[in-house]
């Protein structure tokens, strides 16, 4: 922003002063052609919202507010009264810091938003239920004693499939069936094999263990406060309250079975790591072994009909290492996939519940520390653990060997984890309020580690580089990933990435400095070599993600949405959620959208309404309400939100002028389009609507960019 801005004096606020914000003096159109009077507008209202709303009602100001009468009219009844009588704030000032600081907390309250490739559990549509009935509940009902006796012989006696229907039945009739279901379900996946059982029989039992684990997680999900001490030893995780040295040697769960997909990588065929391969195969018999080994028959015969030892509690692997490695492979990433729905899961559910302050002191209390964090051990200062490093090592490797997409997804989905629980600590609090969107040092670090650990993998084909880009769920991570990769090319160096640096690229004109396709594709005709066509960077591909890079940028700040609502003034709608209280239950007439509350006092204002009401339709159910609007740093967001707004609107100018016609930019022109619209000045219809004449205008266009 310019310095400018600050300056009640100075010459561009001197234009400004006799403009007019009321609405029947000024169009938006005519507003939105100055972001920088805006964002000033937006920085100087606050003392105009703290002289008429008082502070301890700052978060109950809401946009509409209804009166109790309304509800028994229709719904043409009150959209005609809106019409006549609309609603406004106190100034358009405070109408503007209101749609930012509104539009930024429904970016930092959708918990489900900072993890896209998570599956949302049901914890989050319900919050206020989630902390009745898990969050401040006891421990779930036990079974009875034939129950839990039932159970334990029907696993001993290696009857998986009644088994699993006495574990099913007990979780839809909520009762608890023991902290080490999970444990037994994970370790049945693995030594599953057609010895005593046909493959249709395999096949059946293996997805039902499958369906079983899921429905176990959902029932008794890991925000349950009173089960966090079963979720720990489940991961495997020492319980930070207790320093016991024998658990210490023995490594985690998820641990474990990376180190296991680090063994089976290599045994598998490119074509293997392709294509999803089978869990199961037909067992065969092999006695070549016992023959060399001089065995007795019974011994030799014994030893491949043994059952499963389940009493012993420990996971024995030696049916397991029979398997051949596609099946081994298919396995692992059965269990990798439910490990990372719980440890994603639990973060969910604890961004949801911690929503006033999300900063490093609150994501690393011991008692409530994250399950991923305690899982990948990560504080306030370390970042890069061994085991985030083992992560993305596979994760770059199994690009490398192009690895079934949904299988690298997995991988994808804990990184994406680790960055997100990075990026949350850093979160920074002034005066109480978020600085949000914002990319801490620490992860941009990070993101680092993770570009350098995937270059070791992946040294040379640039096809790679651009598969990856995109497969990469979250947007900070894909820009900030993309900044690292056109770093080892002619980049722009010293700016973090931004509207702001792609703007400077063109100013540069860094793309002459890249060969097109043609031309790399031409030279290595000539060479007879077709891998160098791999490891340049072309012209159309450095454009292409470039462009892809900045719409994650607007993407992860909503800048579309930002701009739409400063030019057409509407409001921006608050985040719902259902309620499940009784005293939101709405009692409208069904043909209306405004709903009311069981208050007896002003029930009782109602008595000479109630006649009328008795024989009215009315919407039985959870209602939906409005969500508390965050503390949002208004004044510090405003300015970056403009900053990068304007810069958009250079951009644009500076393509259509001066690079248009030597490159391509059709697409560039497309998506500046449609996130800025035209950016044209409309034709004043009446002299009172408008103080600023086109003249005046473009003279301040002019100025101001």
């Amino acid at each position: 922003m310019d310095d400018t801005m600050n300056d009640d004096h100075s010459p561009q606020a001197k234009k400004h002063k006799d403009i007019s914000w009321d609405d029947d003096e000024m169009e938006i159109d005519n507003v939105s052609a100055n972001v920088d009077v805006i964002a000033e507008t937006i920085i100087d209202s606050e003392e105009t919202e703290n002289a008429t709303i008082p502070l301890d009602l700052e978060e109950d100001i809401a946009p509409y507010s209804e009166s109790s009468d309304e509800s028994m009219k229709t719904k043409s009844e009150i959209e005609d009264k809106k019409e006549k009588e609309p609603v406004t704030f106190g100034t358009n000032k405070l109408h503007w810091k209101w749609n930012l600081r509104v539009l930024i907390s429904n970016l930092y309250m959708q918990s489900e938003r900072r993890l896209p490739g998570a599956s949302v559990p049901r914890c989050l549509h319900n919050t206020s239920q989630c902390v009745s009935q898990h969050r401040c509940a006891m421990l779930p009902d036990a079974p009875n004693f034939m129950s839990a006796q039932a159970l334990r012989n029907t696993l001993h006696g290696q009857h998986y499939d009644t088994f699993l229907d006495i574990v099913e039945r007990m979780i839809l009739q909520g009762v608890y069936p023991g902290e080490g279901v999970p444990d037994r379900l994970i370790d049945m996946a693995m030594i599953l094999t057609t010895k005593g059982m046909t493959i249709d029989e395999l096949g059946g039992v293996y997805k039902k263990l499958i369906r079983t684990f899921y429905l176990y997680v959902d029932a008794f999900p890991p925000c349950w406060t009173a089960l966090r001490p079963y979720y720990l030893n489940f991961l495997g995780v020492p319980n930070p309250t207790i320093h016991d040295k024998s658990s210490d040697s023995s490594p985690q769960k998820l641990e474990f079975y990376l180190n296991l997909l680090e063994e089976i990588i290599p045994e598998c065929s490119d074509q293997e790591l392709r294509n999803l391969t089978k869990f199961y195969q037909k067992h065969v018999y092999d006695f070549s072994e016992e023959e060399n080994a001089n065995m007795s028959q019974e011994t030799a015969f014994l030893r491949h009909v043994q059952e499963y030892d389940w009493l012993s509690g420990k996971l024995c692997l030696d049916d397991f290492k029979t398997l051949d490695a596609p099946v081994r492979l298919a396995r692992v990433f059965d269990v990798l996939n439910m490990l990372t729905w719980v440890l994603e899961m639990e973060f969910l559910s604890w961004l949801d519940h911690n929503r006033l302050r999300q900063s490093s002191p609150e994501i690393f209390e011991e008692d409530t520390k994250p399950f991923a964090a305690l899982v990948f051990d990560m504080d306030s200062t370390l970042r890069l653990s061994d085991l985030m490093r083992q992560v993305m090592r596979l994760y770059a490797q199994c690009v490398n060997k192009s690895l079934y997409k949904e299988r690298l997804n997995i991988l994808e989905r804990l990184i994406s984890l680790i960055m997100e629980i990075s990026n949350t600590s850093e979160i920074k609090y002034e005066d109480n309020a978020a600085i949000y969107p914002n990319l801490g040092p620490l992860t941009k670090r990070l993101i680092g580690d993770f570009f350098k650990i995937f270059k070791t993998k992946n040294p040379s084909h640039i096809s790679k580089y651009l598969e990856t880009i995109t497969q990469l769920d979250q947007p900070y991570v894909r820009f900030q990933f993309t900044d690292n990769f056109l770093s080892l090319f002619y980049y722009t160096k010293g700016l973090p990435f931004g509207p702001e640096k792609v703007c400077e690229e063109f100013k540069s004109r860094k793309w002459l400095r890249y060969k097109t396709r043609r031309e790399i594709g031409k030279a290595n005709d000539d060479d007879d070599d077709d891998d160098d066509d791999d490891e340049q960077l072309s012209r159309e591909d450095y454009l292409e993600i470039l462009l892809n890079a900045l719409k994650d940028y607007c993407e992860w700040l909503n800048l579309a949405l930002f701009w739409k609502y400063l030019k057409t003034k509407e409001q921006v709608p608050q985040l719902q959620a259902k309620s499940a209280s009784v005293l939101s239950t709405p009692v409208g007439i069904v043909t209306g959208d405004v709903g009311k509350m069981f208050m007896l006092d002003e029930m009782e204002k109602e008595v000479h309404t109630w006649k009328r009401r008795m024989n009215t339709k009315t919407l039985i159910g959870k209602p939906k309400v409005n969500l508390p609007v965050a503390r949002i740093n208004v004044s510090i967001m405003c300015v970056r939100y403009g900053d990068d707004v304007r810069q958009l609107r250079y951009l644009r100018r500076l393509l259509e002028s001066e690079v248009e016609g030597q490159i391509d930019v059709t697409d560039w022109l497309i998506y500046l389009d449609d996130i800025l619209g035209e950016d044209t000045v409309p034709e004043a219809k009446d002299a009172k609507q408008t103080k600023l004449t086109r003249s005046s205008w473009e003279a301040d266009t002019s100025e101001t960019d």
